[in-house]
């Protein structure tokens, strides 16, 4: 449990005196893909914890629910159920012919990266041939741990080193955008976020509705759940993060009608800091190491109430709170692209000092919306797929 919160299991090293085994965490796994276990030398110890930094006061109990009560991964619930919808988003043309156009990316990597080529791909694969999670793991892993892109491989300490970490480099960005791109495609099927989203939501919702019945002196819970990078990035398409939902486009729409340029020219997506100034927000964003999103229950002073409201949800990205155009109705686009941005309702955002918060009842609303979005299946639970796993490593 304690190797999962600090990171991917490392390697076993011996040190000290008595020369004992410590468990040493490094993140990344890189000892499962690179078994050249020396060049783990050259790391900074700083960034590794061992077994002796550890204290019983320090651990954190964590439970992990059965698969059949989760609420967070869909893809290992319902695994026929997920693997139908997504196959449906990639089927569609301008999805095999943008992943098509990447191809050539996909082949330049494979050189420098060759764990990307050949590996199993779910969902039958996509024409670009390789699994673009596997692939951009490789830069977010290495980012967070200050490793270079090219350490471990066959160039390290070679005269071509320098080149190398110049291409991967070069990369970095156009693969993080395909993949963005990729799962934007995903997440604007409502069947599918909703499968992702509903299940978490209602239980957040359900456990503050308990709150606000709470009397002065009672403990409010604080409850963490853990997940993957594409469930925390469909949680923000679901609840309507507006930098997602309706940020500048840069090509995303240009390119499955073929008007547009290639993944190849774009820049790194961001979140604005100002929200009136959406040309500086995009969806080509990736959640990097340890994002986390809060959904804050804050109960308003007398007085300060409107309506029959007395709590309303404050939902913030890495410490930033974020402004939402979730989709209220059935008729509302998720993701917009012919329904203009004033048409919707927008929460969060300030405007003459003042800000439209999310209600419960706002939250109900949205959670309504994306079960009545939701795939409707007699077998849905009951269904067996005995195909390749499907999950989110799949990307």
């Amino acid at each position: 449990v304690q190797c999962f919160l600090d990171g991917l299991l490392g390697y076993h090293n011996s040190v000290g005196e008595n020369r004992q085994k410590q468990l040493l965490h490094a993140g990344g796994g890189l000892r499962r893909y690179y078994k050249d276990a020396g060049k783990h030398e050259h790391m900074d110890p700083s960034a590794l914890t061992s077994s002796g930094d550890l204290s019983d006061d320090r651990l954190v109990q964590v439970q992990v629910r059965d698969k059949k009560i989760d609420t967070l991964n869909a893809f290992d619930k319902r695994p026929k159920m997920m693997n139908d919808l997504v196959k449906n988003v990639i089927s569609m043309e301008g999805f095999q012919r943008v992943d098509s156009d990447a191809k050539g990316l996909a082949d330049e990597l494979s050189e420098f990266l060759p764990g990307l080529s050949g590996a199993p791909q779910a969902f039958g694969g996509t024409p670009s041939g390789i699994n673009w999670i596997h692939a951009n793991d490789h830069f977010v892993c290495r980012r967070a741990h200050g490793i270079p892109l090219s350490a471990f491989s066959d160039y390290e300490g070679t005269s071509d080193e320098d080149e190398v970490e110049r291409l991967l480099e070069s990369w970095a960005t156009p693969v993080c955008s395909h993949l963005s791109w990729r799962f934007r495609e995903w997440y604007a099927c409502p069947k599918l976020v909703a499968a992702i989203a509903a299940p978490p939501f209602q239980e957040m919702l359900d456990q503050m509705i308990d709150v606000t019945s709470m009397g002065a002196d009672e403990r409010r819970p604080f409850v963490v759940y853990s997940a993957h990078d594409v469930t925390l990035l469909a949680l923000l398409y679901a609840i309507g993060a507006d930098f997602l939902v309706s940020g500048e486009d840069c090509g995303g729409r240009d390119m499955v009608e073929g008007t547009g340029g290639t993944h190849s020219h774009m820049v790194e997506g961001s979140i604005s800091s100002n929200s009136t100034q959406h040309s500086m927000s995009s969806w080509r964003w990736w959640p990097d190491y340890s994002s986390a999103i809060a959904f804050e229950l804050v109960r308003l002073n007398k007085g300060h109430e409107y309506g029959d409201t007395t709590h309303i949800i404050r939902v913030i990205l890495n410490g930033r709170t974020l402004c939402l155009l979730p989709r209220l109705s059935t008729d509302d686009e998720g993701i917009l692209k012919d329904q203009p941005p004033c048409s919707r309702q927008r929460f969060g955002a300030v405007s003459e000092g003042q800000s439209q918060m999310l209600s419960l009842s706002d939250f109900a609303q949205i959670i309504s919306v994306l079960e009545q979005s939701s795939y409707a299946s007699t077998n849905e639970d009951g269904g067996v797929y005995n195909g390749t796993k499907v999950g989110v490593e799949g990307g």
